[in-house]
């Protein structure tokens, strides 16, 4: 169970960080009307996807830990933590991104 509970810790980091990788500048659109189709206007755009699916993720793995009935050897707290500080460094990109 250790290993699991070490590769659940490894996993959030790697999240973290694939997340919060850089992408280049979109291309900028040409020169022409603005105008968005109703049906795309209609749909639920969320603003980056990838670091709310981590933090779904996240909070999943984070749920299965808690409902551990073992700790460990003080792993499983110490995973709890670590995801604790992977999703705050999540939303401090959310935040920093508007």
């Amino acid at each position: 169970m250790k290993k699991v509970l070490m590769s659940l810790l490894f996993g959030a980091f790697i999240l973290t960080g694939t997340c919060l990788a850089q992408t280049p500048p979109p291309a900028q659109a040409p020169a022409g009307p603005t105008e968005v189709p109703v049906a795309v206007k209609s749909m639920h755009h969320e603003h980056h996807p990838e670091i709310h699916k981590a933090m779904r993720k996240l909070r999943g793995a984070k749920e299965d830990l808690e409902k551990a009935s073992s700790n460990y050897g003080g792993h499983k707290v110490k995973a709890i933590e670590a995801i604790n500080h992977a999703l705050a460094e999540l939303q401090e990109a959310l935040s920093s991104a508007k």
